[in-house]
């Protein structure tokens, strides 16, 4: 799983770094205080690292809800 999020915050980075260059000032450093905690290099090895369920789905969503036994009205 590190491998992906790796390769992931790689593409993230060069996204990052072409959008800066189109957006105002104020979007840039709303978007660069996001960014400061996904932009660690690197993660170290003894960090734990919590990832999201793709939850578009609804059944995704519905087997998600019925394993944390939580009911989605």
């Amino acid at each position: 799983m590190r491998e992906y999020i790796e390769t992931n915050l790689t593409v993230i980075k060069k996204y990052f770094i072409k959008r800066k260059k189109v957006i105002s000032k104020l979007n840039n450093a709303s978007i660069m205080q996001e960014f400061k905690e996904w932009g660690k290099d690197p993660i170290p090895e003894t960090e734990l690292i919590w990832t999201l369920p793709d939850l578009t789905s609804n059944d995704r969503l519905k087997n998600f809800c019925r394993s944390i036994k939580k009911e989605i009205r």
